[in-house]
């Protein structure tokens, strides 16, 4: 919804970087085109399923100024596009253990080991593979699967975040990593993190690269013919992947 109320239609593309736009579909003929919307003249957005309203920075007086934004209360959840912001209440964290127990709690993060999830009882129960199929935390379901590596020197199996549910599903996985930059006489060591896409299709765990990703795709959803048009046509990008997977879950 833009600042004069109107609601526009169609996909966002580039979401995190200042190309970030939403894209509407403009049939000419037998052509289409797309008509771009910067999303900074925006003051709601929905994407994937959730609804983002515009959060500006505020911008603190004194010598050194920065951008804060509006602090999230404690019995909430925050997920930020930009400077979109989308809030939720807070839901009970929980683990499902590799028999089927659901144990409700509160999951914790130390700095150094796995995560661990605390219960009533002061009970406390590691987040391990051997142990444990799947969790909820800070309002996110994982769930543990064996992968192809999204790069040499990643793992094969991993808790996978499960972004959208259905015959066919689909998942994200962060994957953490380091590298050095040199700078004349210093070499710095930066953390980045750089997230891949997998869907579950039957008994497959398909990775969903950056390139090629049309091809892959269309093989992958080739008994839908609309939907394999809109991948081909750029109606729906790598970008709208889980509005491609939902298509394909809500066509009969």
């Amino acid at each position: 919804m833009d600042e004069k109320g109107d609601t526009i239609y169609g996909t966002v593309r580039n979401i995190i970087s200042k190309r970030s736009a939403l894209y509407e579909k403009i049939n000419d003929g037998d052509k289409i085109k797309f008509r771009t919307h910067k999303l900074k003249h925006y003051k709601t957005l929905r994407f994937n399923g959730d609804i983002y309203y515009y959060d500006a920075p505020m911008t603190q007086d004194g010598i050194y100024e920065k951008e804060t934004f509006r602090k999230i209360p404690d019995d909430s959840i925050a997920k930020t596009l930009g400077n979109f912001v989308n809030v939720k209440k807070r839901l009970p964290d929980f683990i499902i253990t590799n028999s089927n127990d659901t144990i409700f709690g509160q999951i914790k993060n130390p700095a150094l080991g796995k995560l661990y999830l605390d219960n009533e009882l002061n009970e406390k129960f590691k987040i391990d593979k051997d142990i444990i199929k799947s969790y909820r935390y800070n309002n996110e379901i994982y769930v543990f699967k064996k992968k192809r590596k999204a790069k040499i020197f990643d793992d094969k199996e991993a808790y996978m975040k499960l972004v959208l549910d259905g015959n066919v599903k689909l998942y994200e996985y962060q994957n953490d990593f380091v590298y050095y930059e040199n700078d004349l006489n210093t070499t710095r060591q930066v953390r980045d993190t750089k997230i891949y896409f997998y869907i579950e299709k039957g008994k497959e765990i398909i990775l969903i690269g950056e390139y090629l990703y049309k091809k892959k795709l269309a093989q992958l959803f080739s008994e839908n013919k609309n939907l394999v048009a809109k991948i081909l046509n750029n109606e729906y990008t790598i970008d709208n992947i889980y509005l491609i997977v939902k298509y394909f879950n809500e066509s009969k």
